[in-house]
């Protein structure tokens, strides 16, 4: 169907202008077009008989119309124009809305259609135009695939607010049946229906617009909520690697140190050690040889012996204290009593000593890490703390040992010790260091502290217990 045959729209002058508008259908010559003002009769229409109103059909209507609002809206527009077919015995009822085509012409729509036009759905008409007239017979820009006469047409406007984007509209198909000023009543009533019914459609596309764009929305968040849990799980498992990486080096240099200590101190004590030894005992024979020495020679003899005894204890002492022989030949306990008595000699804190009297041979490892919590959080006590006394307490069960060091010194701060307890404050090397010891052992380790003192708390898991 050609644009100009197709079905035409409403005049603007009968939907905008005036409250409505009758057409006659009038003839003219094979494709002549007739002018709108050639077929306008709303004036012939308040001189037509009254016709009396049918209040019960009209009444029964009615309360259909509000019905299908209620609870159909959106047939409310179809069920409006077969209401209009029944009370005003018309044979084609229509909807027309004001829309533009893709090349921006305004042209009416019609939307809705009922009775014997209503095969002609979705098709427009130009907006200068009623939707009067047939083919070859009476108005040529109606479709050329019709052949049902249109006799006369009656035009309601449809308001919302203050817009008219609609017309609704019945249609003659018989000579003789005409409209008259009761069918502009009901028409101007149903209008109001169809009033209501776009409202109701515009409001239900904004809310199913509205609907989607948030259905689109959330589905974006959710989208990049995924995407981000699963960034999110990535780096945790990343950073979970790395760190599982970082303790088990950790754990790998604390060992290797710990190698390295008893290296080193075994090699103090069977070399230089040794040579020390020979030393001083060369110098005493050189003393105890019947041989003329100056006195000066003799003094500076003794002197050297002297150096020589001192060089040699504190070779020993250091030897002991990168790795002390009784933790390997005794255990810890033993280990632990020589080491508090050195240290207290050499500091001045007495160290009280809590630990079983039966406590055996633990494995080697973690008499080793124990000994290291010790030696450093006396070493921390004698730096930091101010504490005159120190108390080392030592616990065991069938499943684990524990251990506790004590002091009545000042305390750590508590910012640092919480920066320290979330990992985001490193307070020394020291306590971090039996930190990761402890870890790495699958073991426990805590920090208490105050202003009455500091405490370290230390449990390892024991799997086999040597008999004391």
């Amino acid at each position: 169907m050609s644009d100009e045959a197709r079905p035409q729209g409403n005049h603007p002058s009968q939907s905008e202008h005036a409250d409505h508008g009758t057409l006659r259908a009038k003839s003219a010559s094979h494709g002549d077009r007739v002018e709108l003002k050639d077929v306008l009769i709303t004036d012939e229409l308040h001189a037509r008989p009254d016709r009396r109103a049918n209040l019960a059909e009209e009444s029964d209507c009615l309360r259909s119309l509000a019905w299908v609002m209620a609870n159909s809206p959106e047939a409310l527009v179809d069920t409006v124009l077969q209401t209009a077919l029944r009370l005003c015995n018309a044979g084609t009822a229509g909807l027309s809305v004001l829309d533009r085509t893709s090349t921006h012409e305004e042209v009416f729509r019609w939307t809705n259609l009922a009775g014997r036009l209503a095969g002609h759905v979705g098709e427009t008409t130009p907006r200068n135009f009623s939707p009067c007239g047939v083919p070859g017979r009476y108005f040529t820009y109606l479709s050329e695939n019709t052949s049902i006469p249109i006799v006369e047409g009656l035009v309601i406007p449809v308001r919302l607010g203050n817009e008219i984007p609609a017309t609704i509209w019945i249609l003659s198909h018989k000579d003789g049946a005409y409209f008259d000023a009761e069918d502009v009543r009901i028409m101007a009533g149903l209008a109001e229906f169809t009033s209501c019914a776009l409202r109701l459609t515009r409001s239900a596309a904004a809310a199913k617009k509205a609907l989607h764009e948030g259905e689109g929305e959330l589905a974006a968040h959710k989208a990049t909520e995924a995407n981000l849990r699963e960034t999110q799980s990535g780096l945790e498992f990343v950073i979970d690697a790395r760190t599982s990486q970082l303790q088990q080096l950790s754990a790998r240099l604390i060992t290797l140190q710990d190698d390295e200590r008893r290296r080193i101190a075994r090699e103090l004590h069977d070399s230089a050690g040794q040579y020390l030894a020979a030393i001083q005992m060369n110098l005493s024979a050189t003393l105890r040889e019947d041989r003329a020495l100056s006195p000066a020679q003799v003094s500076r003899i003794s002197d050297s012996l002297q150096i020589v005894e001192r060089c040699t204890s504190e070779i020993r002492t250091i030897s002991y204290l990168l790795h002390p022989p009784l933790l390997d030949e005794m255990g810890l306990s033993s280990a632990i009593s020589w080491y508090a008595e050195g240290f207290a000699e050499r500091s001045g804190i007495h160290v009280d000593l809590d630990i079983p009297k039966n406590l055996g041979r633990l494995p080697g490892a973690i008499e080793t890490a124990l000994f290291r919590v010790v030696q450093q959080s006396l070493a921390n006590i004698h730096r930091h703390s101010g504490s005159h006394i120190a108390k080392i307490r030592i616990a065991l069960d069938a499943e684990r040992v524990e251990m506790e060091v004590c002091d009545h010194g000042r305390g750590i701060p508590a910012e640092i010790l919480k920066g320290f307890a979330s990992a985001t404050r490193l307070p020394g090397v020291g306590l971090a260091g039996m930190r990761e010891r402890v870890l790495a052992m699958a073991g426990k380790f805590n920090i208490k502290s105050g202003p009455a003192g500091t405490t370290i708390g230390v449990s390892l898991p024991v799997q086999e217990i040597s008999a004391p």
